[in-house]
Order: C-alpha cells, then sequence, then structure tokens
C-alpha cells in the first residue's frame, strides 16, 4: 500500500503538463538552426571594388580595345628571376629598356590621338608579388595610370 497513500504532490502539483511533445519540439528547433547556420568565411576573401561595365564575364569580342601596352612577366627558375618584357619584344635586361618600350609605344599611342590606352600586367602564377608591385611603382613613377590585369590563364582539360 505504499504507493496508495498521497504526501501532498497533488495539492503542490494541480495541473499535470507533459513535457516530452515541448521537448521534441525544441530539439527539432534546434536541429534546424544548427543545420541552417553558416560560418562568416574569413579566410581567403579580399574584399575588393572592381568596376562592373566591363570584365573578362563582360561584352563581346567586338568591344574589347586592341589598343594596349602589355608587361609579361615570367619566372625563370634557371636565372632565378623574373623576366619582363613588353609582349611580343624580347626581355628587357634592365628597368630602364622596360620603360623606354613602354613609353616609346605610349607615344604612339598619344600620336594617333588615342589616350584611354590601358597597360595590362600578365604576370604568371610563379613570379614573386614584389615583382609585380616593382613594375606598377616604374608604371605610376612615370605617370602612366590606367593598369590593369590580364585575366589568369585557364587549364584545358
Amino acid at each position: 500500500m505504499a504507493g496508495s497513500q498521497n504526501i501532498g504532490e497533488a495539492s503542490d502539483n494541480p495541473v499535470a503538463i507533459n513535457v516530452t511533445a515541448m521537448v521534441d519540439v525544441i530539439f527539432c528547433l534546434c536541429i534546424f538552426f544548427m543545420c541552417s547556420f553558416h560560418f562568416k568565411q574569413l579566410q581567403g576573401k579580399i574584399e575588393t571594388w572592381l568596376p562592373k561595365d566591363r570584365g573578362i564575364f563582360q561584352g563581346t569580342a567586338a568591344s574589347i580595345v586592341k589598343d594596349e601596352i602589355c608587361i609579361v612577366l615570367r619566372w625563370d627558375p634557371s636565372q632565378r628571376a623574373t623576366l619582363c618584357n613588353v609582349r611580343f619584344q624580347k626581355p628587357a635586361s634592365s628597368d630602364d629598356e622596360l620603360m623606354q618600350s613602354v613609353l616609346a609605344i605610349a607615344a604612339d599611342y598619344d600620336r594617333a590621338g588615342n589616350t584611354t590606352y590601358p597597360l595590362i600586367i600578365d604576370s604568371h602564377p610563379d613570379v614573386p608579388w614584389q615583382d609585380v608591385i616593382h613594375v606598377m611603382d616604374l608604371c605610376k613613377r612615370n605617370k602612366i595610370q590606367r593598369l590593369e590585369f590580364a585575366a589568369p590563364e585557364r587549364a584545358i582539360e
């Protein structure tokens, strides 16, 4: 008869609440929020403000500017140095020779009335960043303001 005696439990808890359903709902909500939560990735992103009116995925082939100056930077592992040249010319032996070639082409464009030509830096992935920045500094010192980077080459599968 021990189970039949009431020690006052009924007076302490007059309304019986079934918490099983409430625990199930809270558990389902926790699972939902854990699955839908996305962490913000901080590594590997560089915040940039690029022009939206042109680029490698904008326009047609007819809108590509053909009057441009392109400096090609390639890493030579045998010399352990970066080779710089204006496209379709031999590699420059010094910074002065490189800039003379660039300024000669710029002068030709200026004489033809084209003052909106870009200077494109086409850098191979092996080239150290300090060499790319050095070429950019040379261009800025020689008052070449419109610098652009060539799109990376895509591997053909």
